[in-house]
């Protein structure tokens, strides 16, 4: 099947799984100071383009994110400034040029609130399955800890409702690949709709 191109994908109001890498799995993200300035980039983003963070992941080479966004261009837009304001600081810092991250950012549709969960699990499990951590609340830069612990994270937004996890299995093909997570019907109408 042909990709989807994101406006084509998205539309206003829905949830997605966003990935951005780093380009020859370069080491982005290397010392307290890397992870908390990104985080306060999301911050400011998330301020500026209105929309919401469920669920997050920053490893040292890419970082993941569950989000609702109103406003795909805006969206786009934020994490396009987030990126380039980022590299311009690990530039300075580790005295290095050029382009650091692989592809302007990756986004899979998710169907509902319990699928969004599902996902969130599975972005906060990453540092365990890169061997980074024992438990996803032991890494400092995800929500783990958020959900987990109960602690304050001003990066999240909370579920409105008691929601829960879909009936999925948490592997790397279901959460990353293609450009939907959801049922197989939400699938079958999303693909149906295109061919009208």
């Amino acid at each position: 099947m042909s990709r989807v191109s994101r406006n084509e994908l998205l539309y206003q109001g829905c949830y997605a799984h966003i990935i951005s890498r780093s380009i020859r799995k370069l080491k982005l993200f290397i010392d307290d100071e890397d992870f908390l300035f990104f985080k306060k980039l999301l911050i400011r983003a998330k301020s500026q383009a209105k929309f919401k963070i469920y669920h997050y992941c920053i490893m040292q080479t890419h970082f993941h994110l569950a989000v609702r966004m109103d406003d795909i261009k805006n969206f786009s837009h934020a994490i396009r400034d987030l990126k380039r304001d980022y590299a311009f600081k690990f530039h300075g810092k580790y005295k290095l040029s050029g382009p650091i991250w692989r592809e302007r950012f990756k986004s899979l549709l998710i169907e509902n609130e319990d699928y969004l969960y599902a996902c969130g699990k599975y972005i906060e499990e990453n540092p365990v399955r890169a061997k980074l951590a024992k438990q996803a609340v032991d890494w400092d830069y995800s929500s783990g800890q958020c959900y987990e612990l109960n602690e304050i994270d001003t990066l999240v937004d909370r579920y409105d409702k008691q929601v829960s996890m879909a009936e999925v299995v948490l592997n790397e093909e279901y959460f990353e690949g293609g450009s939907i997570i959801g049922s197989d019907f939400f699938r079958f109408q999303f693909f149906e709709s295109r061919k009208r």
